[in-house]
């Protein structure tokens, strides 16, 4: 009985490290690549619906309060040149098609 409540507790401790923790949030990892290909031969290039659409996109984000200045495909996530509060730029990622603030895993 004591070995079952010391596998559960441990079960428990790692569930609530993993819901705590930005590492275990939404990540760069879920992002899909969705380049549109175009006739590269005729002088078209390829480009992602992120771009096309970067306009759009970095009114969404600054709608949300976030002060993104620049913002660009980074396969499949959005990459945003976002102005922190202390006036440093710094790279984020958001999820294309909510917005939702994206982590790197450091693992």
């Amino acid at each position: 009985m004591k070995k079952l409540s010391i596998i559960a507790g441990a079960i428990l401790l790692t569930a609530g490290i993993a819901a705590a923790s930005p590492s275990f949030a939404a990540n760069i990892a879920q992002c899909t690549d969705d380049v549109t290909h175009n006739d590269i031969h005729n002088g078209a290039t390829d480009q992602s619906a992120i771009d096309i659409n970067s306009t759009s996109i970095l009114q969404s984000l600054r709608a949300k309060g976030i002060d993104a200045q620049d913002v660009s495909d980074w396969g499949g996530c959005v990459k945003a040149d976002v102005v922190r509060a202390d006036g440093h730029v710094a790279q984020e990622f958001f999820d294309p098609g909510t917005f939702q603030r994206l982590y790197v895993n450091h693992g």
